[in-house]
């Protein structure tokens, strides 16, 4: 039986990381793009709806976020036989969400045409199975704020269950994809 693993030799060592990767939020409208830029670092960004919650409320509301990931055990999950295709791994990251309240369909918070930006860290996880799909958890706390109204730290939470539309069919390294 063959194994798939994205491991690759470059100038920086050994890589786990796509070097590419596109996928479609299938639980709320969205869509999310993320670069392998070094073996275990990568950048993205994504736009779509969003919930944010401020001590002040909540708001779902369009938004985009960029972030930067840095995943810490793919060479375990690799020599455990785990699958690291698709970026499953572990990972801290740095995140930037502006929200665009004033078009927010569901929320609590005083509008008045000013955006919400949030700027935190998160821990997640991230796991992608055969066929493209993939789920990703992240949970962390940050600074929420506005112009000239209230601002404060809050928490983060970011749930995913998405489609790559350009993944090549994989199989696991290893029966257990955790």
């Amino acid at each position: 039986m063959m194994a798939f693993s994205q491991r690759t030799e470059r100038g920086f060592g050994t890589v786990y990381l796509e070097r590419h990767q596109l996928q479609v939020n299938l639980l709320l409208p969205g869509l999310q793009y993320e670069f392998g830029l070094l073996p275990n670092l990568s950048v993205g960004a994504d736009v779509g709806l969003s919930l944010a919650t401020p001590r002040a409320g909540y708001s779902l509301a369009p938004a985009y976020r960029a972030f930067s990931r840095y995943y810490h055990n793919l060479n375990h999950r690799a020599s455990s036989g785990k699958n690291v295709s698709g970026n499953s791994g572990n990972f801290f990251a740095i995140s930037f969400h502006n929200y665009f309240t004033r078009w927010e369909l569901a929320g609590n918070l005083d509008n008045a045409g000013r955006d919400l930006i949030f700027l935190g860290g998160l821990y997640g996880i991230q796991r992608s199975y055969s066929g493209g799909f993939s789920f990703g958890l992240e949970a962390g706390a940050g600074y929420y704020f506005r112009n000239n109204i209230s601002s404060g730290i809050g928490p983060a939470v970011n749930f995913r269950v998405s489609w790559n539309p350009f993944a090549r069919n994989r199989k696991n390294q290893g029966g257990d994809p955790f």
